[in-house]
């Protein structure tokens, strides 16, 4: 192998490796990354949101009754965005049995199979942000602050 290929190689796993997991415990994204601040913007109700530095790499992590629901994850080493192949190496550390990722090009999301649904997408306006979800937690906590607020 090409000392240029193992390269790229060693670096994808790498990547893969560095990023939590939706559906982790907060004691394993501390494990994966030390102790993170409590972040200033809280992104979900009834959630609390973190931030972590890995790798050149801002991950923001929601967690809800003690598990992540929602990461955000920003590259800072640039004005470089998380690109395709990137992307792909990080949704292949979430492969189990039978679950597959796939990507929808009406709605611009990769979508995975099985349950509990996760979606990855790059945030619309900000697409130096790859988010990645379990879309019936969020969507539930979001309809419930909603209904909340009332009219």
């Amino acid at each position: 192998m090409k000392p240029t290929a193992l390269t790229i190689a060693l670096l994808f796993a790498a990547l893969c490796s560095a990023f939590s997991r939706v559906g982790e415990t907060q004691q394993q994204i501390e494990a994966r990354y030390g102790a993170g601040p409590l972040s200033d913007i809280q992104r979900m109700p009834e959630a609390q949101t973190y931030k972590y530095m890995k790798d050149n790499f801002q991950i923001e992590v929601v967690i809800y009754e003690g598990r992540s629901i929602w990461e955000i994850i920003q590259r800072q080493d640039g004005d470089r965005y998380i690109t395709d192949p990137e992307i792909k190496d990080i949704l292949n550390a979430y492969k189990e049995a039978g679950r597959t990722w796939f990507y929808d090009q009406r709605l611009k999301r990769w979508e995975r199979s099985n349950k509990p649904k996760y979606v990855a997408y790059r945030w619309p306006g900000h697409e130096d942000y790859l988010c990645i979800k379990d879309l019936a937690v969020c969507d539930a906590l979001e309809k419930s602050n909603q209904a909340s607020k009332g009219f």
